[in-house]
């Protein structure tokens, strides 16, 4: 599992084992499940359909491995449910929100490029924070990187083309301070490539900053 997803399961356990912790998992029936959505958890519906998820999948290692007949997860007829987002971000709040991050200069500034990266290729964090200079060919305008999250299993090369404004974001990247011999795009201030939770810790600093001062911007 990538970093993102065990730290989201961290986070997802803790209720479900102030709640569940006790019960043996035979003892676990599907309207334990109903309560713990509806009741329990009432004040968190999507957090709670999130960690009945996580509780369905060590239900079901637990069948896998024959000490439990039955998932009573997946016997219950339905979730709470949950409200798409609705709103568009403005292109002119996205602008001003990733201009306000090259302002701030440092590590900011590179998370603005990372978000700005996100928006230009539609990759996840998890396909690029760790992607090669080399994989970017300026010359041909390609970008060479690997689709996360394949159904099957296998790793699934792309290739991105580069069109003018990403071309003007790359060069920008490539402009970059950094340490003789980094071979990465994207680095923290060590010249290391960023892990999940750091981008989440500066991403989030940013956040707050800018609200506070009253920069537009997207919804998280």
């Amino acid at each position: 599992m990538s970093e993102r997803t065990q730290r989201d399961y961290d986070a997802y356990s803790v209720a479900l084992l102030r709640v569940m912790g006790n019960a043996p998992i035979a003892a676990i029936r599907p309207h334990h499940i109903m309560r713990y959505l509806q009741i329990e958890r009432a004040d968190a519906p999507v957090r709670a359909n999130r960690e009945i998820s996580l509780l369905s999948i060590l239900l079901t290692m637990a069948v896998e491995q024959g000490d439990l007949n039955s998932n009573p997860c997946k016997q219950i007829g339905r979730k709470n449910k949950e409200r798409p987002r609705t709103a568009v971000p403005e292109t002119a709040e996205l602008e001003a929100f990733a201009q306000w991050m090259q302002a701030q200069g440092g590590q900011r500034q590179v998370i603005g490029m990372m978000a700005e990266f996100i928006a230009l290729t539609g990759n996840r964090r998890v396909e690029f924070m760790r992607l090669e200079r080399e994989a970017v060919d300026l010359a041909t305008g390609i970008i060479r990187t690997q689709r996360a999250k394949q159904h099957d299993g296998r790793v699934k090369a792309e290739e991105i083309i580069i069109d003018p404004a990403l071309h003007s974001l790359l060069e920008r990247i490539l402009t970059l301070p950094r340490p003789e011999g980094s071979s990465h795009l994207f680095l923290t201030r060590d010249g290391n490539p960023y892990s999940d939770s750091a981008f989440q810790s500066t991403w989030q600093r940013a956040i707050v900053k800018a609200r506070a001062e009253g920069v537009r911007r997207s919804e998280d």
